[in-house]
């Protein structure tokens, strides 16, 4: 299925209404924390779908990777369509009621000062310990002596990947109000791990939680509305503070630090989040005769997820599973050769087309807003261990739309749920809780 450039403006009028009525419907007063997640999904959409590709498309860029691409705009932007449509109708397809018994037995955090301060020195020594059997001299990284560059690896995949729990530990400290103090300290000493590991979005997504906590726990005020937006143009600045300085960080070089917002490239925030160019390469790939490519079937987004879980010590020839069909069908959309090597994915849009085509968007897509839709209906907004599962499920989000993996994501949830589901099984007790009790139920039982 090709749409033809002559139709763009139409289209892109069509895919700007959709996302104001689902979002205006989503931020109903009564109703705007359960649909937090799906008014989150649609913001993040609404840059990668419609402001980046648009950018592009006014700015007259026809190329990515050596790919010329130009005519599946309007393709692009038709299947973007189609993927906020069906995301809207099955997370409002159906009001799935709450149940509201009452008394009712919840999982209370005891003494979550100790529990969590527990969880993240643990958590934050596993990962050094990782670094230091992978052959890195921790004491030396931490003095300055010492520069691992980009990416640091450590001895094991599966610990280092524990620097997620710190995301969901990090967010823990917000929602029970830990002196702020300690929170900068263990703000620090996580960002500096990061940025010695190499990945950025671990910091983003940390931003990005606390923003949450900031949302869902507060009042809707005209003040909030004012520092909120302060709050989201610093979270923004501190993106481009670290996508400018990314290389500069990693190397410690820090006096060629560039802290001045008018020397940061405008155009950079739409290359961060071009995904959608991509995804038209790829259906050009798909649309070319002389290229007989076929659909996965799902076997990248659903029979990786096992494949990717189980260690090389038990299936001994993992590496012949490699490269997934998703990322081969990916990189062998881009015509240069050096197209291989630069790491540009997919959205989640892309992925489930490379599953079943525009039929894989349509049901894909409504799949997940009915899922959302029974998720968020059960949320306890006033059980803090409710909320974090919450906003991490809404962290992991954003992840699955701008990379396209969901294997890849679903790791990422699985370390960020650990921290939940340590302290729920050995650091809470069951209490009664009835209805006057609700405001209550963040009170830690010491």
């Amino acid at each position: 299925m090709v749409v033809s450039n002559d139709f763009i403006f139409p289209i892109l009028s069509l895919l700007g209404l959709t996302f104001v009525i689902f979002l205006g419907t989503g931020l109903k007063k009564s109703q705007w924390k359960n649909n937090f997640i799906f008014i989150w999904t649609l913001i993040v959409y609404l840059q990668y779908l419609l402001f980046s590709p648009l950018y592009f498309f006014l700015s007259d860029k026809k190329v990515l990777n050596g790919t010329y691409y130009y005519d599946y705009y309007a393709t692009g932007f038709f299947f973007s369509w189609l993927a906020i449509f069906f995301l809207g109708i099955g997370f409002f397809l159906k009001k799935f009621p709450r149940k509201r018994a009452a008394p009712k037995i919840e999982k209370v955090l005891i003494n979550p000062t100790k529990s969590i301060s527990i969880l993240f020195y643990v958590t934050y020594g596993i990962v050094l310990m990782n670094m230091a059997l992978g052959g890195i001299n921790v004491q030396n990284v931490f003095l300055g002596s010492d520069i691992v560059g980009m990416g640091a690896e450590g001895a094991s995949y599966y610990l280092q990947n524990f620097t997620d729990s710190l995301i969901t530990i990090l967010l823990l400290a917000f929602l029970y109000d830990f002196p702020r103090k300690q929170i900068i300290i263990w703000l620090a000493m996580s960002f500096f791990l990061f940025s010695i590991l190499g990945f950025r979005y671990r910091i983003i997504l940390t931003l990005f939680g606390i923003l949450f906590i900031l949302i869902l726990r507060r009042k809707i005020t005209t003040r909030m509305v004012i520092g909120g937006l302060l709050l989201a143009v610093f979270f923004l600045y501190l993106i481009m503070f670290s996508t400018e300085n990314r290389r500069v960080l990693i190397s410690r070089n820090y006096d060629k630090l560039k802290f001045d917002p008018t020397e940061y490239k405008a155009e950079t925030i739409f290359d961060q989040s071009r995904g959608a160019l991509a995804d038209m390469c790829v259906y050009k790939l798909y649309d070319d005769p002389y290229k007989s490519v076929k659909y996965d079937y799902g076997v990248s987004l659903f029979g990786y997820i096992f494949i990717r879980m189980i260690p090389r010590a038990i299936l001994t020839n993992k590496d012949d599973f490699y490269p997934p069909p998703q990322l081969a069908i990916t990189l062998s959309a881009y015509e240069a050769w050096w197209g291989k090597y630069t790491g540009e994915a997919t959205l989640s849009v892309g992925a489930m087309f490379i599953a079943l085509g525009w039929l894989g968007i349509v049901i894909g897509h409504f799949f997940w807003g009915v899922l959302l839709r029974r998720y968020s209906l059960k949320v306890d907004f006033n059980n803090n261990l409710s909320l974090i599962s919450f906003l991490i499920l809404s962290l992991v989000t954003f992840q699955w739309i701008t990379r396209g993996y969901l294997p890849q994501e679903v790791d990422h949830a699985v370390y960020m749920f650990i921290p939940i589901w340590v302290l729920k099984r050995f650091f809470t007790k069951k209490v009664e809780v009835t209805a006057p009790e609700k405001a209550n139920r963040n009170e830690a039982f010491t």
